[in-house]
């Protein structure tokens, strides 16, 4: 079977078959034991349309864990997650993409899963491969994209294809300035025009500048879900509380006798 063809059976799926939501199935929660280690615990938030969330935590607070659960990648042991509208989700570098095939052959496969007409996505591709920038990659398997690239590519089709609810996992960390503020540029027309986006970045900056609202995560729990600018300055207090609790931690002497 050639690869034009799979990509025409996949796109003929409707969008239930493509890709289940959480809510069209029931959640049973899964027994576990008292002293299990927790992702993220009791996370609850809505998100409105339009609006732009940012989600602020350290390394290791749960901000990628929550991303696959929205995304549909890893259901929760425990809970919920309902997302009323279709997801682009791009969380990391590579975009999801299937490193063995082109940027062609990815754009058509993340626009069937999203459900959409092979029709309807041929007629996206040159605004796609355009605003990436990548005209001379498109018919090159991805594996052979610089991390640039990829993300480059990987944004384009997340905001060119049919998603309603756009999560942004730190990936324009790797774009030059240009493109960046391209990015942020289109996240703003984006929200304005009805979409909602989820955003992590460790660019406290950027993310006070394009978020209407946040919430801060530490350790898997929810701390706070507020202002932006104001989430960010009490992620900044809580890091440099942790920075100096491990500097003040007396070192071991190895010394021998």
């Amino acid at each position: 079977m050639g690869m034009h063809h799979l990509l025409g059976d996949i796109a003929a799926l409707p969008w239930h078959l493509a890709r289940r939501a959480f809510s069209s199935r029931p959640r049973h929660d899964v027994s576990v034991a008292d002293d299990s280690f927790w992702a993220l615990k009791d996370i609850s938030f809505d998100l409105h349309r339009g609006e732009t969330l940012g989600v602020i935590g350290s390394n290791g607070a749960g901000k990628s864990v929550l991303f696959k659960i929205l995304a549909q990648i890893t259901p929760p042991t425990r809970g919920t997650a309902i997302l009323r509208g279709r997801v682009g989700a791009m969380l990391e570098v590579t975009a999801g993409f299937h490193e063995e095939l082109t940027g062609r052959e990815n754009i058509f496969l993340s626009g069937a899963i999203l459900g959409m007409t092979q029709r309807s996505i041929s007629s996206r591709i040159d605004q796609i491969v355009e605003y990436a920038g990548v005209e001379d990659a498109m018919d090159t398997p991805v594996k052979r994209y610089s991390s640039g690239m990829s993300a480059r590519l990987g944004f384009s089709v997340a905001v060119h294809l049919n998603a309603e609810i756009m999560l942004i996992d730190e990936v324009l960390a790797v774009g030059d300035a240009a493109f960046r503020a391209k990015c942020l540029e289109t996240m703003r027309s984006l929200a304005a025009s009805g979409r909602s986006i989820i955003f992590v970045s460790h660019e406290l900056d950027m993310l006070e500048r394009l978020c209407d609202r946040a919430i801060l995560i530490d350790r898997g729990v929810l701390l706070e879900d507020g202002d932006p600018r104001d989430l960010a300055n009490r992620h900044r207090a809580l890091s440099k509380n942790d920075s100096e609790a491990c500097s003040s931690i007396p070192q071991a002497d190895h010394s021998s006798t």
